[in-house]
């Protein structure tokens, strides 16, 4: 059976937060090295905050489609198989040693959106952790408003996912 969510990969976020954060520093820096009579100072001021903004956009690329294309969870009766943007990971069933899920949410702008959070323990101690939205626009003056609704867990792919991954383990 599979499942498909929206998954978020961390290290895509986390280099999005590095790399803005270096670009701010270059933007401080910048005006200092234009007012140096060394032609190779001016130059390097200028082409790395260049840089930065264009390795900034080509991230921020790479994460809108990583959120297009999210991620697949495929349940065999003996794998689970994680399809994602940057790679797969096939676990099977008799190797996982513990599942935990749980109900958060953060901050967006506005507005709280409603997620869950799927770890899968495995052999190892490895794990590999899911993320899913538990939440969606209620009718048209919600899409307006951006005012969202929680799923019950029911509804939610990655509840129906774990609790799949549960009868296949017994």
């Amino acid at each position: 059976m599979k499942f498909k969510i929206r998954n978020e990969f961390m290290p895509i976020i986390i280099s999005i937060g590095i790399i803005s954060g270096l670009f701010a520093i270059s933007l401080f820096i910048l005006p200092f090295t234009q007012v140096s009579d060394n032609i190779v100072v001016r130059s390097a001021g200028t082409f790395s905050c260049a840089g930065l903004l264009a390795l900034l956009f080509l991230v921020m690329i790479v994460y809108f489609i990583d959120r297009a294309v999210g991620a697949t969870i495929k349940v065999d009766d003996t794998t689970v198989t994680v399809s994602q943007l940057f790679g797969r990971k096939k676990i099977a069933i008799d190797e996982i040693e513990d599942m935990e899920i749980e109900d958060y949410f953060r901050r967006e702008i506005r507005r709280r959106v409603y997620r869950m959070k799927l770890t899968i323990f495995y052999s190892g101690g490895r794990k590999l952790v899911l993320k899913d939205n538990a939440s969606r626009i209620n009718g048209l003056w919600g899409f307006v408003t951006g005012e969202r609704e929680d799923l019950p867990n029911q509804e939610v792919t990655l509840y129906q996912a774990c609790k799949y991954i549960e009868s296949k383990m017994k």
